[in-house]
């Protein structure tokens, strides 16, 4: 259970409805990055509940929106910013990948502009129509969800048995607060398949402005779709960067390493990463590609030697890298483990044995 909802019950909490000193704060920033874009910062979350970032570029003739964030309130609230912002209507929505937290916000850009066209590469729509559905039933298994986070504060243990820090209380408190408010957002959301697929590339005109849509590689996804915007050179690199932590279930991770290495190449002055806070330099992606590359040589090294996986776990050592992405915060920690470290080994493994299929 644990690992599904990392990969893809990831949600926005509208602030407005969560009441209580418990109560999660997931909210976002509004931030103007460059004439015309504006992207929609979703606030670190320090627990399994997490936001994807929106951006919405103005043209002259239409609105071109990246990702329509994971919750219809959000999606919503941010419908309205845009509003104020130009009298054209949204004419795109394009998804950089097929995870819930960068579409759930769909059917609210799709009642407020009608004519909207949602955009994605073959294999997101693909993933998007038979991978999603299933995971909209969190609403009906979230209470129980909730219930055993609960469980485990009042016994004192996690779920291994071992007590819990005062940390561990803390996260598994905040967990379960997200998770009630989370419930009800999912009983509202409706899934919409994309109308306009790609494969490699796409140019959306609005106007006097120019938007390309990429497909560089395989990377965090089997499908992920980057957007270049050239007159400002502005990158949106979806889940091919996640801030602070990355995500690796079902990824591609010899790929992703070439795929980062290809965006780069863009020459983008402004990146906007899938989560975390608007980039102006490469340190980041470059700290992302090195601990990718690190992952597969270990992996590699210890699979030719004939190790089974539960082996092969003993032996990659990213404790050095862990430091650099968490430091000393547990939250993060917690994140870098179970969201990184756990399913990149596992598919370093996968690729090595039998190849890159996912």
């Amino acid at each position: 259970m644990r690992k599904m909802l990392i990969l893809v019950a990831v949600f926005v909490l509208d602030p407005t409805q969560c009441v209580g000193e418990n109560a999660p704060k997931h909210t976002y920033e509004t931030v103007r990055i460059a004439e015309g874009i504006t992207a929609f910062i979703a606030s670190e979350s320090n627990t399994d509940i997490v936001s994807g970032n929106s951006v919405a570029i103005v043209g002259d003739n239409g609105v071109l929106v990246v990702d329509s964030t994971n919750f219809p309130s959000q999606a919503r609230q941010m419908i309205d910013e845009i509003k104020r912002m130009t009298n054209e209507p949204v004419r795109f929505v394009v998804h950089t990948h097929w995870h819930l937290d960068h579409l759930m916000g769909d059917a609210a850009y799709r009642t407020a502009f009608p004519g909207v066209i949602f955009v994605s590469t073959a294999a997101t729509k693909k993933a998007i129509v038979e991978r999603d559905p299933k995971y909209l039933k969190f609403a009906d298994f979230g209470p129980k969800y909730a219930a055993d986070l609960r469980k485990q504060l009042r016994e004192g243990k996690d779920e291994e048995g071992k007590p819990l820090t005062d940390a561990d209380r803390k996260y598994l408190t905040d967990f379960a607060n997200s998770v009630d408010f989370a419930i009800g957002e999912f009983k509202q959301a409706t899934l919409v398949a994309p109308d306009l697929t790609f494969d490699h590339d796409l140019t959306i005109n609005l106007g006097r402005r120019e938007v390309e849509v990429l497909f560089l590689g395989r990377g965090n996804t089997g499908g992920d779709a980057v957007i270049f915007v050239p007159d400002s050179k502005v990158v949106m690199a979806g889940d091919l960067l996640v801030f602070p932590t990355p995500y690796s279930y079902g990824s591609y991770l010899t790929e992703w390493i070439q795929t980062l290495a290809k965006v780069k190449a863009l020459g983008a002055s402004v990146i906007v990463p899938g989560h975390g806070p608007v980039e102006h330099d490469y340190s980041y992606l470059d700290l992302v590609s090195s601990l990718l590359q690190s992952v597969v040589t270990q992996v590699q090294q210890a699979e030719s030697q004939g190790l089974k996986l539960e082996d092969v776990r003993k032996k990659v050592d990213l404790s050095t890298f862990e430091k650099r992405f968490v430091g000393d915060d547990h939250d993060r920690r917690v994140a870098f483990r179970s969201g990184f470290t756990q399913p990149a080994v596992e598919r370093a493994y996968q690729e090595a044995k039998f190849g890159d299929e996912e």
